[in-house]
């Protein structure tokens, strides 16, 4: 069975002068909210500093890829107009003085309830939404992908900075996260009853406001039939974005139809992966539970290809995944990218880096 993807990100705006984050102003909202681009909707986030862009579900790439480099490209050429940049960065280069919450019942219902992890939500991510048919089958691929998030996670790092000093971790939006109550890689699941049962056992300690509140880095959509994947940071281009999507819609296939085994390492062990992953991102070797030893950057990519391949293939996605991996290793991820930018030329140099790439391709 093919299935099809749908890719949320998020993104700061910016003053293009000092490059502090700024709130979104309500004529701007409108106006890219107000753009003529098929495939592709804007909308608001936790926090006025940021907007989401919300793709339509693609069955094809070059669909996915041709509308999330439009939005791109039409958004960003609007604020540069008014004195902005947009950055597609998971973590941006320098904290705002103040901070706001964008008005609406949910998120000031979120902020009430806990008003000192919103104040420092100056988090962006990559959500890939996987198309699947019931519950069940959602349960099959969370129980195979869970060992596969650090591998996602350090691909994909792009916060290496906080409030203007290198953070030490490769995606700090990773760790940052993880402030919230029930976070990062989910247990395994026997099957929809164990699932169900859980959630309720979650929901009824009163610790999250409600079941959207359940934030693992794989989950079943509250409002969609689908299986997401939340592990990433935003990504730098929109190629990066796709690439990673059409990998990850791979994954999800490859679990299911290669009937994976539900390996169930210490549960330590593989939320500790994860917190090294974000540490390592591509720079350094991390623990990979699948094999028990610790991988590089080759042995991330070669093992994540090897499992998606011949899925890969079907979509007529393996070329571009694999030149995907090539660009990686040869310049970088996000994270490598805003590291090099910001020890050659600091804060000013970062932002500059991130917004012209903001449309390129990979």
């Amino acid at each position: 069975m093919k299935h099809t993807f749908g890719i949320e990100e998020e993104y700061f705006l910016v003053d293009a002068k000092s490059y502090f984050p700024t709130p979104v102003p309500t004529s701007l909202r409108r106006e890219l909210s107000a753009i003529q681009s098929a495939g592709t909707s804007v909308q608001s986030e936790l926090l006025e500093w940021q907007l989401e862009v919300v793709t339509d579900i693609f069955h094809r790439r070059c669909d996915a890829l041709e509308a999330l480099v439009e939005r791109r490209q039409k958004m960003d050429a609007i604020c540069r107009s008014e004195g902005y940049l947009l950055l597609a960065v998971g973590t941006p280069v320098i904290l705002p003085r103040q901070r706001k919450v964008t008005h609406s019942d949910r998120y000031d219902q979120i902020h009430r309830f806990v008003p000192g992890i919103v104040r420092d939500h100056f988090i962006s991510g990559l959500h890939i939404h996987i198309g699947i048919p019931d519950v069940s089958v959602g349960i099959r691929a969370m129980n195979v992908l869970r060992l596969w998030l650090p591998k996602l996670a350090a691909i994909s790092a792009n916060s290496p900075l906080w409030d203007g000093e290198l953070s030490g971790f490769e995606s700090w939006r990773t760790v940052h996260y993880r402030r919230w109550s029930v976070i990062g890689i989910p247990p395994a699941f026997v099957d929809v009853e164990h699932y169900k049962a859980h959630r309720e056992a979650i929901l009824s300690t009163s610790a999250l406001l409600d079941s959207r509140h359940i934030g693992w880095a794989v989950r079943l959509s509250e409002r969609h039939p689908t299986i997401e994947i939340r592990v990433a940071d935003s990504q730098l281009t929109a190629g990066e974005s796709v690439a990673y999507a059409v990998l990850v819609r791979a994954l999800v296939e490859s679990a299911l139809e290669k009937h994976v085994p539900m390996l169930s390492p210490h549960e330590e062990l593989l939320d500790l992966s994860l917190w090294q992953a974000a540490k390592s991102g591509l720079m350094w070797p991390h623990y990979d539970s699948l094999s028990g030893r610790l991988l590089d950057a080759e042995g991330i990519t070669s093992s994540l290809l090897e499992f998606t391949g011949q899925k890969l293939e079907c979509h007529g996605d393996f070329d571009y995944v694999q030149s995907y991996f090539a660009a990686l290793h040869r310049r970088g991820n996000g994270a490598q990218r805003q590291r090099l930018s910001w020890e050659q030329g600091g804060v000013n140099l970062v932002a500059e880096v991130a917004a012209e790439q903001f449309a390129a391709d990979l």
